[in-house]
């Protein structure tokens, strides 16, 4: 396992970074997630991005399209963001605890990978809780991951996502892998909902945030894993699965300030023992949600360009491989 340093010692001294504290403190006294509607948790996450990106410079990309992939269910929207030499094609998964997030609040994310990587990006719009309740967001996302592969089956082929997205990430790759394909070359997970264990350390340790709290963890989770379906799935978190052998290379990225830090390690180290290729991002001054500050926070910035240069190097070996 490779990346920043671990995270005891020293590491778990570290403050949170001064910016990070200033640009949240901008949202005014945070609001339990559970005594929200379901319409009012979709505004303040809009409303958050439009602080986390206020004055942010415009980054363009060589072409986006607005498509509608096809679904199982019914057609699937996402957001297209080609570069002009395209190097790879990633599948893009946004975060917000599958029931708030959507192509606009993670435009800028994605316009930044596809500018940084060269890559394709597919940022798709799966279907949200508690309108659709699992499996819908796990069945959107392979749908589109499926009709993705076969854009440029030439190039490496990655999925990624943050938060709740990057759960669907991995969970797409253990599909992959059990299903037989489509041919993953990479899975890029920012801060990932890796099972859940309220009672790990960093539960504690960060019971009460910044940025988001166990509590409401607790309720994303009991959310999403609320039907039947989801208590059977071998595919609803991916520290549930049993097996993590023979996935795709995999770059982890996890936040110093976060109760889901000690998940987030143990499924790394779950992930090295197995054999698989991990690169490990560790950024000690960080909180859950940073990728959205990086236009207004420099240690976000900065931890955006190692995200990205390590998504390169995975690309690089996924063109040596191919």
């Amino acid at each position: 396992m490779t990346g920043g340093p671990s995270m005891t010692g020293t590491v778990a001294e570290t403050s949170v970074d001064r910016d990070v504290t200033a640009l949240l403190a901008e949202l005014g006294p945070p609001v339990p997630v559970a005594e929200l509607s379901t319409v009012e948790l979709r505004q303040s996450m809009r409303d958050a991005v439009s602080v986390f990106t206020h004055g942010a410079a415009p980054i363009a990309v060589d072409r986006v399209t607005d498509e509608h992939v096809p679904g199982g269910a019914g057609s699937i929207p996402a957001r297209i963001y080609t570069p002009a030499r395209p190097a790879a094609v990633m599948v893009y998964l946004h975060g917000g605890g599958w029931v708030v997030g959507d192509l606009d609040t993670h435009d800028l994310v994605a316009r930044r990978i596809c500018r940084d990587t060269q890559s394709v990006v597919v940022s798709v719009d799966y279907r949200l809780m508690p309108e659709h309740p699992f499996p819908a967001a796990l069945q959107d996302a392979w749908d589109a991951t499926t009709w993705a592969a076969r854009l440029r089956p030439d190039l490496p082929f990655l999925v990624a996502g943050d938060s709740a997205g990057a759960t669907l990430a991995a969970c797409v790759a253990l599909t992959a892998r059990d299903d037989g394909g489509p041919r993953i070359d990479g899975q890029v997970l920012v801060y990932p909902v890796v099972d859940d264990d309220l009672d790990a350390p960093s539960m504690q340790t960060y019971r009460d945030g910044p940025r988001i709290t166990r509590d409401d963890l607790a309720y994303y989770l009991r959310m999403y894993l609320g039907t039947v379906q989801a208590r059977r799935s071998p595919y609803v978190l991916p520290g549930h699965a049993k097996w993590l052998g023979e996935l795709p290379p995999t770059v982890l990225a996890v936040a110093g300030h976060d109760p889901l830090r000690s998940s987030e390690q143990k499924f790394g180290r779950r992930l090295e023992a197995a054999g698989i290729e991990v690169t490990v991002q560790v950024d000690p001054e960080l909180v859950h949600g940073w990728i959205d500050f990086a236009p207004r926070v420099p240690s976000a910035d900065r931890a955006f360009s190692r995200l990205t240069q390590t998504i390169n190097d995975l690309i690089h070996r996924g063109h040596a491989a191919a």
